[in-house]
């Protein structure tokens, strides 16, 4: 059993988990928590715009303006993030569940329709987006079949004033109540 307290009346409850193997407490530890919907776009070698969502992107350092994001070396959008290359980062805003979902789904889909032009860099840059940041690969480290990615940050954009898209739950959410200042 793992305890688990209540925020509202800080009384502790018990809860009996099961878990059978490390990678089940892993994935059930992780969906319980929140992230930041992002998607990150750029082109392939050849000049086809690739994306993909990204629920992994972080912030690295604000000296040099640095960010991380996890990717599986298989995916369909993997060499558009390789050593030197530049790429935008989004950060969706809630009402882009359907974008979220686009840029996850078939890799020949992801770039059809109105949602997208040529933007920073002249990259593909998503519509309505949170915030978007131009940023340069500048150091890729692969570990067994994923890599992590690291970003420098070269120019942006913030629109503040569009709420977070937020997953977890293997949900979509919105931010609710701010609890303290």
């Amino acid at each position: 059993m793992l305890p688990f307290g209540n925020n509202d009346d800080e009384k502790a409850i018990e809860r009996i988990v099961t878990i059978v193997t490390p990678q089940e407490a892993f994935l059930a530890a992780f969906s319980l928590h929140p992230a930041g919907v992002a998607v990150i776009t750029g082109n392939l070698d050849d000049g086809t715009p690739a994306g993909f969502t990204a629920t992994s992107l972080a912030s690295f350092s604000a000296t040099p303006p640095r960010a991380t994001v996890n990717i599986a070396q298989h995916a369909s959008s993997y060499s558009a993030v390789t050593l030197g290359k530049t790429v935008i980062l989004h950060f969706l805003s809630r009402h882009q569940v359907n974008i979220s979902r686009t840029m996850a789904g078939d890799f020949s889909e992801r770039f059809t329709g109105d949602h997208w032009a040529p933007g920073l860099g002249g990259l593909p840059q998503l519509h309505g987006v949170r915030a978007a940041l131009l940023a340069t690969v500048v150091a890729v480290t692969e570990v067994g079949d994923n890599a992590t990615i690291v970003f420098e940050i070269n120019d942006g954009e913030t629109h503040p004033d569009f709420p977070p898209l937020v997953y977890v739950d293997r949900r979509y959410h919105r931010v609710g109540d701010i609890v303290t200042n």
